[in-house]
């Protein structure tokens, strides 16, 4: 064979040259290394695949987005509802062999609401007051206000029960109550996790462990798959979705979510201080055009981060065409009669955001703004990007409420917002401090159909689509269905003989 014919399935070879896996331990692929093993301070795809295998949470979300009990078996909560009590499985042990009690419980909590562990969904959870063991087995949470939403946030990806006395270990050697148990870690190559023989589930998990490979070029990935050499494919690009799912032993799953990508305008800074540039930006590029281009369909325009699959969609505000002449006219009105020239910066190995940052660079520039695109590796994002650079791509996965989805993004305190838009808005403020009074459906709609109708007057930014999540099997892999929340529940997956 000369090198000129030494392929991309040669080298997926190579790079699994290796004994065969047992047909018990599954391989996923992943795009990049994980940057911690502590879940509060997790905040990537990949580290969220490992929260959910290693830990538990009181509880958790099935691929219907219904809520289920964990590691609580039942709560209950007042009328008022401002305090819930959740009553713990009794037996449930950690991967070391100890209890886990209800100390563990207060102390994962206090963590999270800790600002020092700098645990990304802190905002979510700051209506807490107070934690009381009313018993070894029984938590109660006193809230500042009412929230029918409480039981739901528990299925968060980072809000995952740790040992209280296991602390410091979490960077190294990590203990959970989850169906698979921390073995070894080592970047850039893989992740791997062994069964958890005391698992509480009854028969669960099957599988003998787990490895999230680390396989950062996406070419090598497909052609492992199709070698055999992998089990699943974690985020499939939406341009390879249609050809892949042709090939022999290998299925194709795309499920619609409510992740989405953006150009993240930083409110602070100019020329996105100004509502007019930002209106301007979403005269000139038309999200349908954005979602062929960038998704090869694979998605859906949105005004928010509510998708149009949510019964909470405004469907009657119409995704605007793009009009070039009417941005020109508004970036003139902000005082740019010559159109507007900035960077924006894209994170160098994310392909769909990069793609996203060049469909825009294209569709911009007509309407007046003149792109110049910076990349930047992912990994130096959150020290030199999030929240510093004026302008941005960036992503962010599903959340399990409505609430959670919004507020940290939007309000103008939130958490997300403040390493994000910088975005300030009385209006959006007001109808988000009111929809997380009720836990009533019916009551919670109008505002937030209203929140949309405000985020198009003043947008914070070019939320550009709701994405679909594609992931890839061999047909040998049982009991996986693609997660919505974009995680994977593998406590009953298998892999045929």
């Amino acid at each position: 064979m000369t090198r000129a014919h030494f392929g991309l399935a040669a080298l997926a070879l190579l790079v699994f040259a290796e004994p065969a896996a047992a047909q018990g331990v599954l391989r996923i692929a992943v795009g990049t290394s994980l940057s911690t093993l502590d879940p509060a301070r997790t905040t990537t795809g990949e580290e969220y695949i490992y929260d959910n295998l290693v830990f538990s949470g009181l509880t958790r979300m099935r691929a219907d987005l219904s809520v289920e009990p964990e590691l609580a078996e039942r709560w209950d909560f007042t009328p008022d509802l401002k305090s819930w009590t959740f009553h713990l499985r009794r037996g449930v042990k950690f991967h070391s062999g100890r209890e886990m009690v209800a100390q563990d419980v207060i102390k994962s909590f206090e963590r999270i609401l800790d600002p020092a562990t700098g645990a990304a969904p802190r905002t979510n959870y700051e209506m807490i007051e107070r934690m009381t063991a009313v018993d070894p087995h029984t938590v109660r949470f006193d809230l500042k206000y009412a929230y029918g939403g409480f039981a739901d946030i528990m299925s968060d990806r980072q809000v995952k029960i740790v040992p209280h006395d296991g602390i410091d270990a979490l960077p190294t050697q990590p203990v959970g109550t989850g169906p698979f148990v921390f073995k070894s870690y080592t970047p850039g190559d893989r992740l791997v996790l062994a069964r958890n023989p005391a698992y509480w589930e009854a028969g669960a998990p099957k599988l003998d462990g787990v490895e999230l490979r680390v396989v950062p070029e996406i070419a090598v990935r497909l052609a492992a798959l199709q070698a055999g050499d992998l089990d699943i494919i974690w985020e499939v690009p939406p341009e390879q979705a249609k050809a892949l799912g042709g090939k022999p032993g290998v299925r194709v799953d795309s499920v619609a979510t409510a992740s989405w990508d953006a150009a993240i305008m930083n409110s602070a800074i100019a020329p996105f201080n100004d509502p007019k540039v930002r209106q301007a930006f979403h005269l000139a590029v038309d999200k349908r055009d954005v979602v062929e281009l960038t998704l090869s369909g694979e998605g859906a325009p949105t005004h928010s981060p509510i998708p149009p699959n949510h019964p909470f969609f405004n469907k009657d505000l119409p995704i605007g065409k793009a009009d070039p002449r009417a941005a020109r006219q508004m970036l003139a009105a902000a005082g740019h009669p010559n159109g507007v020239k900035v960077p924006l910066v894209v994170p160098a190995g994310r392909a769909i955001r990069e793609k996203l940052g060049v469909t825009l660079q294209q569709l911009a520039k007509p309407g007046g703004f003149d792109i110049e695109i910076q990349r930047v590796p992912f990994a130096r994002y959150n020290a030199e990007i999030s929240g510093k650079a004026p302008f941005y791509v960036d992503g962010y996965f599903a959340r399990p409420t409505v609430d959670t989805s919004t507020y940290p993004f939007l309000h103008s305190s939130g958490s997300w917002n403040a390493r994000l838009f910088h975005y300030k808005n009385a209006q959006v403020d007001e109808v988000l401090d009111k929809a997380r009074l009720t836990g009533k459906a019916d009551e919670q709609k109008p505002l937030y159909l209203a929140l949309q109708k405000h985020l198009v007057d003043d947008p914070p930014g070019y939320i550009a689509y709701a994405i679909n999540f594609v992931c890839a099997y061999r047909t040998t892999v049982q009991g996986v269905a693609t997660h919505p929340m974009r995680w994977f529940d593998l406590r009953a997956a298998s892999i045929a003989p």
